[in-house]
């Protein structure tokens, strides 16, 4: 599989859902096959994947969230979606056309 492109707009899977562990409280991303604990970066990262954004602009906003440069998430942002894409979770959308003003 392809590294995703920076211009890719990630969306979690139509197949997957973000829900509260109803015993530890934790977020999780559910889906047909299992189920997948999300730690607090994690569940920044799904949270943000809503087809808009591109990969760029989620790393640019995780990185003034947290305070970090863009070049020390950049790697490990990508790493963290392209392994949500190799289990079916994650689909990569166009940019939404800009509306004419």
């Amino acid at each position: 599989m392809s590294a995703i492109p920076l211009s890719a707009c990630p969306k979690i899977s139509f197949r997957a859902r973000v829900q509260t562990d109803p015993i530890s409280g934790k977020p999780v991303l559910l889906y047909p096959e299992g189920v997948l604990m999300l730690n607090p970066t994690g569940h920044a990262i799904v949270s943000l994947c809503d087809g808009q954004a591109t990969v760029e602009e989620l790393i640019s906003t995780l990185a003034a969230r947290y305070q970090v440069a863009t070049e020390k998430i950049s790697a490990e942002v990508t790493t963290y979606l392209e392994r949500l894409r190799e289990r079916n979770l994650l689909e990569l959308v166009a940019k939404p056309a800009e509306k004419p003003s």
